[in-house]
């Protein structure tokens, strides 16, 4: 497949402890774009259980669908590790917010994995663009609404199209968060590898 970018594209997802749903988002969006060297993606966590595996049965559920997490260790996002990153998919509009906090160059790149989907499908051709345009395009079409979670919050604290957080609450609390974040994860690399 053709390519513009001289350096790989970095991609970073992001949750909160790094041990369930970031882990999950960042180990299903690499198995995808596998076959894709102009690819690389990592994950890290904004209160990040740091050293910690992937947690059980989130490592169960995912070695089902044939991906092997033996190797993930958990880390803290921090200021270089954002900056460093060329797309930031999160797991709610809250760790968006603190993505953003820590380095406000980050806006143009943060998005939740809802958000950043939703963004992506509305493009007319993505092989006409770069991954980097396709960012910079999300960027320029996200609703001003998505801009700030300020108000949107509905019970539990979620707001629309955040992932649910299943740690500590069952194996059907990890069944459902991982049901919202693998069609997303799907989406992102199917159109992610359509670039040019």
């Amino acid at each position: 497949m053709p390519s513009s970018q001289s350096a790989q594209f970095r991609i970073l997802t992001v949750c909160t402890g790094n041990i369930c749903r970031s882990p999950a988002a960042d180990l299903l969006l690499a198995a995808d774009l596998a076959d894709d060297p102009r690819f690389a993606v990592s994950s890290a966590g904004t209160h990040a259980m740091a050293g910690w595996p992937i947690s059980s049965p989130m490592d169960e559920l995912l070695a089902d669908r044939g991906i092997d997490s033996s190797a993930f260790v958990a880390r803290q996002a921090t200021r270089d590790i954002i900056a460093a990153s060329d797309l930031i998919l999160t797991a709610t509009r809250e760790h968006r917010e603190w993505v953003t906090a820590h380095d406000p160059r980050a806006l143009r790149r943060a998005f939740t994995l809802t958000e950043f989907t939703d963004a992506v499908r509305a493009h007319p051709n993505p092989s006409d663009v770069s991954a980097t345009e396709l960012v910079a395009w999300a960027t320029a079409n996200r609703p001003s609404a998505l801009v700030t979670s300020r108000g949107s919050s509905t019970r539990r604290g979620y707001a629309e199209g955040d992932i649910l957080d299943p740690y500590g609450r069952g194996e059907a609390a990890y069944i459902a968060s991982l049901a919202q974040i693998e069609p997303l994860t799907a989406e992102i690399a199917r159109v992610l590898s359509a670039t040019s």
